[in-house]
């Protein structure tokens, strides 16, 4: 069983400049900080769970998706989806 591969903050600030265009100065270290208060709508959520999918082989459901408000449940969601992935 390989060890699980482990998204970072940093990670996620990468996909939100890269993917989403939003300036690197904007996004705070608060995981608490929800996806509203950045200024992200729907559109550019699935962006980045788009960019999830093509950075991390993840498939993100749909339901999934609309469940995650805040910087920390989408990092705790990428790496529960990793960890599920490296032990199987």
């Amino acid at each position: 069983m390989s060890e699980p591969r482990q998204v970072g903050l940093e990670d996620l600030k990468r996909i939100l400049v890269d993917r989403v265009g939003l300036p690197a100065e904007d996004i705070p270290d608060d995981l608490t900080t929800t996806f509203d208060e950045l200024g992200l709508d729907s559109l550019a959520f699935m962006e980045i769970a788009l960019a999830v999918e093509q950075e991390y082989g993840l498939q993100v459901d749909e339901e999934d998706a609309e469940s995650i408000l805040t910087l920390g449940e989408a990092l705790d969601y990428v790496n529960g989806r990793l960890a599920e992935e490296a032990s199987a």
